[in-house]
């Protein structure tokens, strides 16, 4: 069992499942149904879930080859790429029909966006050939988002910039963790900025993206919460440009490995403020 678990990536889709939580909280303000947010957390790790085990099973050649995943379930020959396979799509099934039953055919919608966005656009046709494959994939992170938004009221402006959020914080995200770890990348052959770009420009996009999502957080707290929002996000935006600049300035792989491990808890702090301030 341990090793299903595994192919959920749960350190990864548990902070998209908290932007579901958290676009569903904003968007019902002072009434949030329990019901529903048992819901969302269900879905979300079904759908996720499932397309995350997908990943898994399509990637398990390229996992072989870099020596942060060649341990996982499917190179390492613990788990049959067939019965993989299975489960991701029997999780993302369950995801999808019980979207349409308990929450309803918009939210079932997003799910479905979510999915084919990470699975298809991202895993299966961009990952390998270019390096726009994160800049389309992050759209399954708007589709997290909305998942929960549309779960209390009809699509607006509001919903799409707040979900730009996780969709600006995934670039940089990702392309901090391939810088960290560019020798992997480059034996998998995988297209990520950070391998194709030359070293200093990789370095100032990366930083750039990472201060940008950082500053749009700052933004929106300003222009949806006034003073007081803006005022207790402000130390997020500080970190993220702290570990920016830091990056910039050291050009090594540990600085953006911390870039990478702090995007996390800075995103995740954000998405809790943003259902605190809606109370």
């Amino acid at each position: 069992m341990r090793d299903y678990l595994i192919l959920l990536k749960p350190r990864v889709i548990w902070l998209l499942i908290l932007a579901s939580v958290a676009g569903y909280v904003y968007a019902s303000g002072r009434s949030p149904d329990p019901a529903v947010l048992a819901a969302l957390i269900l879905v979300g790790i079904l759908s996720t879930g499932g397309a995350a085990a997908f990943n898994h099973y399509w990637e398990r050649d390229i996992d072989a080859l870099m020596s942060r995943t060649a341990k996982r379930p499917l190179p390492a020959g613990r788990i049959a790429p067939r019965n993989a396979l299975a489960f991701s799509l029997v999780l993302s099934a369950l995801g999808v029909v019980l979207a349409w039953l308990l929450l309803g055919p918009w939210p079932t919608a997003m799910v479905i966006l979510g999915w084919v966005f990470y699975a298809v656009v991202y895993t299966i046709l961009l990952k390998r050939r270019t390096w726009l494959n994160v800049l389309f994939g992050g759209v399954a992170g708007n589709a997290a988002f909305l998942t929960g938004y549309v779960s209390a009221r009809p699509l607006d402006v509001v919903g799409v910039l707040l979900s730009l959020v996780v969709y600006l914080w995934i670039p940089a995200h990702i392309w901090s963790l391939a810088y960290a770890r560019r020798e992997d990348y480059l034996r998998a052959g995988v297209p990520m900025l950070s391998v194709i770009a030359e070293k200093d420009k990789a370095v100032v996009l990366i930083a750039l993206m990472n201060i940008l999502a950082s500053a749009y957080m700052g933004l929106l707290a300003v222009l949806l919460g006034g003073m007081y929002l803006a005022t207790v996000v402000a130390p997020l935006v500080a970190a993220g440009v702290y570990t920016s600049i830091k990056a910039l300035r050291a050009r090594d792989e540990r600085s953006f490995w911390v870039m990478f491990k702090a995007s996390n808890p800075i995103l995740a702090v954000f998405l809790i403020l943003l259902m605190a301030v809606s109370w």
